[in-house]
């Protein structure tokens, strides 16, 4: 259990590296988009980086979740690399097709999303990005599969690195607006394949296997619902308030989003990229109920702490992010979104049963169904509220889709999962952020000082209510000891 523990931290930390980067890139390119592009303009980039995760959801068939699962089957374990060169061969063709498809009817779809032919250009980069990262995703799941989490990071470091240059020649000097930043992401995409070619090449026998190919089909299938599903529960928001409300008000909301959605990039899914490997390699080991569980606590633990400092410093971030002030109401739905992030990773950690059962199909339909819930909230709630209303309803459908997903999930694969400490958390958390948001009225100095100590206050307020277990406490003794003198780092890491 402590191996695997330590396994997931240390690839965390690593995966982390690469995702940090990531939001490092998206931080410094935040100032220079509020200040080059209108708030218009910000919404018409929030609008095609959607889209272009409902082709990449719709196009890429899930395959590389299919890809993960049979990565590990017993049978075919003298097959891993022809598996992948079938897996890679087959995401090729699609990437190829879907940019072909979407080139040819850009004209259509720039209709129909902005009312006009004149964005038929930005069409085919984000057709052309999103195919490029369909296949990208593949050639990463083998990297989280063989343990390369150094490799992941160091190589998506240098395209973020090179990215973040190329856009900001592009958007500040070059005022080249929305087009500028999706031909950098394809630059940054074709200098990721060159550091990444010879890697694959290692790891193919050029030998197709289509037997396979239709059994991981008929697997991923499902899950291409579920990414319809999970598409129109991201879009939909955005889509609403754009025909609801206007472009004005997607762009406060896709900026505060973005703030929010830090929490997923940089905590939740460096831990995701870690875990998923692991969650299978521990399907039959003694201990993988108590392995999954305290996955669940330990998770809601560090992701809160995020949450609670997103939230409660979200007006000083979006006022330091944002010159233009049209764009600083959107501190106003940062701690809306985090909480909402924070139930969408606790409905995907309990999803972990109908995985190992491969109840794929529930999952599919469950998806469906949420986003139809999405959409009705949204209707609701956007025409009173406008962008608030729009955080409000991801806020409920998430709640309700968690509790679906761990009462089907439990059904098929039980998890003794620890139901009273979730709600601490989550309770002490909402009560902290409610006290931080009563302190903006305060100068700048004193409330930083009360938002701090709250934030500080959260840990030790579980220790009061009983949160910690006995070994628990021991082993946050033991590493205070181990950690409290600098000079022992080094020692530490190397051992």
């Amino acid at each position: 259990m402590l191996n695997n523990v330590k396994y997931l931290v240390k690839n965390t930390i690593i995966y982390g590296l690469g995702n940090t980067s990531a939001k490092i890139v998206g931080f410094i390119l935040l100032p220079i988009y509020t200040k080059h592009l209108t708030v218009s303009d910000y919404g018409i980039l929030g609008i095609i980086e959607i889209t272009a995760q409902i082709i990449i959801s719709v196009f890429g068939l899930s395959l590389y979740q299919a890809f993960l699962r049979w990565y590990w089957e017993k049978n075919y374990r003298n097959k891993q690399e022809s598996i992948f060169f079938t897996a890679i061969f087959f995401t090729l063709l699609m990437s190829l097709l879907t940019f072909i498809l979407f080139s040819i009817l850009s004209k259509q779809l720039s209709t129909i999303l902005f009312d006009s032919i004149e964005y038929s250009f930005l069409i085919k980069l984000m057709v052309a990005s999103a195919a490029f990262q369909i296949l990208l995703q593949l050639i990463s799941t083998l990297m989280r599969i063989q343990e390369k989490s150094m490799l992941y990071s160091v190589t998506n470091i240098i395209r973020f690195t090179i990215t973040l240059f190329i856009t900001v020649y592009f958007v500040a000097y070059l005022n080249m607006k929305v087009e500028g930043i999706y031909i950098s992401m394809i630059i940054g995409h074709l200098v990721y394949l060159v550091l990444v070619v010879k890697y694959v090449l290692r790891n193919i026998e050029l030998k197709f296997e289509p037997e396979i190919l239709k059994d991981m089909l008929w697997y991923s299938l499902p899950l291409v619902f579920s990414g319809i599903g999970g598409m129109i529960l991201a879009i939909a928001d955005k889509y609403s308030l754009k025909f609801l409300v206007g472009l004005s008000a997607v762009g406060i909301y896709a900026l505060g989003f973005k703030v929010a959605n830090s929490i997923r990039v940089f905590i939740i899914k460096s831990v995701q990229l870690a875990l998923a490997p692991l969650n299978y390699k521990m399907m039959d080991h003694p201990q993988n109920m108590r392995f999954y569980s305290k996955v669940m606590t330990y998770f809601t633990f560090g992701v809160m702490f995020f949450v609670i400092g997103f939230s409660a410093f979200s007006y000083e971030i979006i006022t330091l992010l944002a010159r233009n002030q049209a764009y600083w109401d959107a501190y106003k739905i940062i701690p809306i979104i985090s909480f909402a992030i924070l139930f969408d990773m606790l409905r995907y950690t309990s999803t972990i049963g109908l995985n190992i059962t491969k109840k794929t199909k529930d999952i599919g339909i469950i998806f469906i169904l949420i986003a139809v819930l999405n959409i009705a909230l949204n209707f609701a709630l956007i025409p009173s509220f406008s962008y608030i209303g729009a955080a409000v309803a991801t806020l409920l459908t998430n709640i309700i889709f968690f509790f679906i997903i761990i009462n089907r999930s439990q059904k098929s694969f039980f998890i003794p999962y620890e139901y009273p400490k979730l709600a601490k958390m989550i309770f002490i958390g909402f009560i902290i952020v409610i006290m931080s948001f009563l302190t903006n009225v305060l100068n700048l100095p004193t409330r930083i000082l009360l938002k701090t100590s709250l934030l500080i206050t959260y840990p030790f307020i579980l220790y009061f209510w009983d949160f910690y277990e006995d070994i628990e406490l021991l082993k946050i003794k033991q590493s205070w000891v181990k950690w409290r003198d600098p000079r022992s780092w080094r020692n530490n890491v190397q051992k």
